[in-house]
């Protein structure tokens, strides 16, 4: 047993957790393009938000860290800033550089909420949230810019499944950066906080950027989330593939690093770079400002680049731009395709979450030429079918194999044909097909072999497509600009020494400004779409004042959010103001319908370009009158007028009988049941069932109890007929028609006398009455009950296992049964949240709980009307429990240097140790403290035998003590 407690201590946390995969990062404008193939470069800078109290190079950030504030804005509690600068290589002009991405990330470590309130350096309640930060330019602009949940990783715990509780941020800022181009970015207002708990707190942007006199390059931008923390050797491999080395002379790779806690004093860490391909031989890198054995050291090595506050010692902060060493192309080989990066630890603790890499690579040996066939495409607009173009040419002296070209088409885009020619001698080629699957959506062509031009500049082949513009309002209303982008690539085998060519990006024009005159422009193609006429007629919204006009089937002062679906995307939540912060409002179930209100539609797939809007509803109701007409008079018609009473004139009846939409608002008709379609000017329509029938001498009334206007547990609504008449004769009473969901629905009296009678079991719907005298004269009327009106909504579960079922307590990793007794009017959504960070959307899950403790389940449903209800229970998952170790070696080698008592689900402890003389020789009241490390007043205790005493409580048992031996070991 002493042996068995002795390996249990000693088992320490070894791996690097890569807890979001390592994928290309790409811009939405254009998400098929992954990587860069550019003349051009990247840039890479950052700077802390939080500094030491006392500053010194070289201590740690477990001392006093407080806000860097650098930016002057009494608004914002932390900042600081860093200068965007562009290279000049070759001579570069700048005023021919061109943003193709900017991506903003930022990390830290904080409280476990993503929301949260801080009372320091001068602010009272300032909200900060983790996933937000404040970005100013160099031209002044400023802009709060929202993270999506899944960009890139937020822990909800300090703990070391948690990864410590260091959390990591990414929005894209590519037309930011555009719209501010060089000079000072500030990042504030970053969910950091002060203390000296090893917090930090900072941020980086990488931009890439194209300039033609700079030098052929393949740059990729790579984020995810992978946590390292070790005592001994850890280690992560990321392969790099999608570029092509030159193919002879020096190989240069430029990297990017970003990376968060790494401390400048605790040494291990490690980055290193595998030797050629499948060598499995790495080499350690290093750049000025670290070292092999130290790589994330809180160091900000960015070329220079001027920064505020410009500190050696980033407290946790890593960026790093460096060249590779690469003398004689010991690492990267000529025509090399891929490599490998693996980082590790055997001490320190850090995130690594972004790597850039720059490849020069050699010039492209084709070229693609992608422009409209029918220039210019000025007025295109939804619907319409477009046909492009691309040019094959071989610009280089050698033959090119196995060419294949690829084009990406966005949603809203739709592909309908394609067709090519070869001008010359061609061989192993194939038709062009399409991939139409929804997250491929791709041309691609198998060209073949392309051989050596006779001339220069000749045209090799060419490929013309067609594809048609999209006609569905939620895909043209969820562009920033109502604007679509094609762009591709053409790839292939050098013929002479059988390595793939560098990636060929599509060119689609030359620069005609003065400065940059005849310089080439790559992709992508932007197709612009003037939709607003479009959105107009089709979506009732007005681009020209943002506004959005609803037809209302009811008179409601409320907007249902059910009924956008075809307006915004699936997905897209509501809100009255953005930035959204603390106050901000979101709106589940409806929108109030207030023209002065302005709402905010946010998409799921970018959370910093709303929608503002604001609404305005149209609703047509309509009176019907029937002139008198006696029961059992001659004629067999009578003459029925509308009366508009809601809506916009001028109005038109269209009375279904072929001659279309007419302006009389009368007409006579026979005996029985017909129909009308009122419309007004708003394009609003309503249509009306009505009965025309003779007068009688009695009347029928529909009445209904107070309707509901919460959601109760169970329907209340009643419906009755009342019944008046001189005569005591009886009456038949028939009540017909369809809910809402389809059921059919007759109720059926007899010899019914006048008075009072409830109608029974009617659910939603639209249902016919009728009330016939021994004559043979009826009264119709029509009776709707709306889904409001029945409403009803009740959230309840119980739980099922094999523990509770045996009156035990659940043990960690026991299956559950989460039975789901919700009931309610209409189809039924539900989210559960397990309380453990897990969640589901089933209708009755199962889950199992990994660790002991107290659970809140929350189950929440939802109607189809937007009728929400929660229940909530506490679980309990194992049980307090205390276990002391036998013994301890405090000999500094990392394995049981501590003595301290093993637990769960306990509140608090009061721990004691002493010697066999009743010394103490240590105390402790804290759940989180390390232990005894073997020592007495500084001096090392002597091997032997010792007295602990440990009072504890918890919540279900109470007051606990315990009492025992244990032994000290050397």
């Amino acid at each position: 047993m002493l042996f068995f407690g002795f390996l249990f201590l000693t088992i320490p946390y070894l791996k690097a957790q890569v807890r979001v995969p390592f994928t290309e990062r790409s811009s939405l404008n254009n998400p098929s393009r992954k990587t860069f193939e550019i003349n051009g470069d990247f840039a890479l800078i950052g700077n802390t938000n939080l500094s030491l109290a006392n500053y010194d190079d070289n201590l740690m950030n477990d001392n006093l860290l407080l806000y860097v504030d650098v930016d002057q804005d009494p608004n914002t509690i932390n900042s600081s800033s860093a200068s965007l600068t562009f290279s000049a290589e070759n001579g570069a002009d700048p005023n021919c550089t061109q943003v193709l991405f900017a991506g903003l990330y930022w990390s830290g470590r904080g409280p476990i909420q993503d929301e949260f309130t801080v009372n320091s350096s001068g602010f009272t309640d300032k909200k900060l949230n983790r996933r937000q930060v404040t970005l100013s330019g160099p031209s002044g602009d400023q802009q709060v810019f929202t993270a999506s949940p899944s960009d890139i990783r937020y822990t909800y715990g300090l703990d070391l499944p948690n990864d410590l509780g260091l959390f990591v941020g990414y929005v894209e800022v590519t037309d930011f950066v555009r719209n501010n181009g060089v000079g000072e970015y500030t990042v504030a207002d970053l969910a950091a906080l002060e203390g000296t708990n090893y917090h930090y707190g900072g941020w980086s942007m990488v931009v890439v950027y194209e300039n033609p006199q700079m030098k052929q390059r393949s740059v990729t931008v790579f984020d995810g989330y992978a946590f390292v923390r070790g005592s001994v050797v850890a280690d992560y491999t990321l392969p790099i593939s999608g570029f092509a080395t030159v193919d002879s002379g020096p190989v240069r790779m430029k990297l990017g690093v970003a990376a968060g806690e790494g401390d400048v004093a605790a040494t291990g860490d490690y980055l290193e770079i595998e030797k050629g391909q499948g060598s499995n031989d790495f080499v350690r890198l290093s750049h000025g400002e670290n070292s092999e054995n130290n790589f994330f050291n809180s160091s900000i090595a960015t070329g220079g680049n001027p920064r505020n506050p410009n500190l050696k010692n980033n407290t946790g902060m890593d960026i790093a731009v460096f060249d590779i060493p690469n003398a004689d192309n010991e690492i990267l080989e000529n025509g090399q395709t891929s490599t490998r990066f693996r980082y590790g630890t055997d001490g320190d603790a850090y995130v690594i979450y972004s790597l850039v890499t720059a490849v020069e690579t050699s010039q492209p040996l084709l070229e693609g030429f992608h422009y409209f066939s029918d220039s210019p495409a000025s007025e295109v607009v939804p619907g319409d079918e477009i046909e492009l173009t691309i040019e094959i040419r071989n610009t280089s002296e050698m033959a090119v194999e196995d060419a294949l070209l690829t084009l990406n088409l966005p949603q809203g885009l739709e592909y309908v044909s394609a067709e090519t020619v070869f001008y010359s001698a061609a061989s192993d080629n194939s038709l062009p097909g399409f991939d139409d699957s929804p997250t491929v959506r791709q041309l691609y062509w198998d060209i073949g072999d392309v051989p050596i031009p006779n001339t220069k500049g000749e045209v090799f082949a060419e490929i013309t497509y067609k594809v048609k513009v999209t006609g569905e309002c939620a895909l043209l209303i969820n562009t920033c600009s109502a604007n679509f982008v094609l762009d591709g690539e053409l790839n292939g085998i050098n013929g002479v020494n059988g390595n793939a060519i560098p990636t060929s990006p599509l060119k689609i024009g030359v620069s005609q400004g003065s400065t940059c005159f005849d310089t080439p422009i790559f992709g992508p193609l932007e197709v612009v779409v003037n939709a607003a006429d479009y959105l107009k007629e089709n979506c009732g919204f007005d681009t020209e004042n943002s506004k959005l006009f609803i037809c209302q089937d009811v008179n409601d002062q409320f907007v249902q959010i059910l009924s956008l679906t075809t307006i915004f995307p699936a997905g897209t939540r509501f809100y009255d103001e953005f930035p959204i912060l603390s106050s901000t409002t979101e709106y589940v179930a409806e929108l109030p319908l207030d023209s002065n209100q302005s709402y905010f539609a946010v998409f799921p797939n970018n959370l910093n370009c709303p929608k503002e809007f604001s609404i305005e509803a149209g609703y047509i109701e309509v009176e019907v009158e029937q002139e008198d007409l006696a029961c059992g008079a001659p004629s067999s018609e009578s003459l029925v007028s509308f009366k508009v009473v809601e809506g916009k004139a001028p109005f038109t009846f269209d009375y279904l009988d072929g001659l279309g939409p007419v302006n009389q608002a009368s007409r006579s008709f026979a005996f029985g049941s017909h129909q009308v379609v009122v419309s007004d000017a708003n394009g609003c329509q309503r249509t009306l069932d009505f009965e025309v029938s003779p007068s009688a001498g009695f009347s029928l009334t529909l009445e209904k109890n107070e309707a509901q206007t919460t959601c109760p547990d169970s329907p209340s609504l009643a419906n009755f007929v009342l019944i008046e008449s001189e005569s005591e004769e009886n009456y038949t009473l028939t009540v017909e028609g369809k809910s809402v969901d389809g059921a059919d629905y007759l109720f059926n009296l007899i010899e019914v006398e006048k008075g009072r009678i409830e109608l029974p079991d009617i659910l939603p719907g639209m249902y016919k009455v009728t009330l016939v005298d021994g004559k043979g004269c009826f009264q119709e009327a029509e009776l709707e009950v709306k889904t409001e009106e029945y409403n009803y909504l009740k959230a309840e579960f119980e739980l099922e296992s094999e523990s509770i079922s045996a009156g035990t307590s659940l043990n960690p990793g026991e299956e559950i049964d989460f039975i789901n007794l919700s009931e309610g009017y209409g189809a039924l959504v539900y989210s559960w949240d397990f309380g453990d960070g897990e969640v589901s959307s089933e209708v009755s899950p199962i889950h199992s709980y990994e660790k002991a403790g107290k659970y809140t389940i929350r189950l929440t449903s939802m109607n189809e009307t937007g009728c929400i209800k929660e229940v909530s229970r506490i679980l309990e998952v194992g049980a307090p429990a205390l276990r002391m170790p036998n013994a301890f070696t405090p000999n500094g080698d990392g394995k049981n240097d501590f003595y301290f008592p093993v637990f769960r689900q306990i509140d608090s402890i009061q721990f004691w140790i002493f010697n066999r003389w009743g010394e103490t020789l240590y105390f402790s009241d804290s759940l989180t403290d390390t232990g005894w490390d073997g020592s007495i007043r500084g001096e090392e205790a002597p091997s032997g035998t010792y007295i602990y005493r440990i009072n504890y409580w918890s919540e279900t048992k109470g007051h606990q003590f315990q009492s025992g031996s244990f032994l000290l070991l050397k």
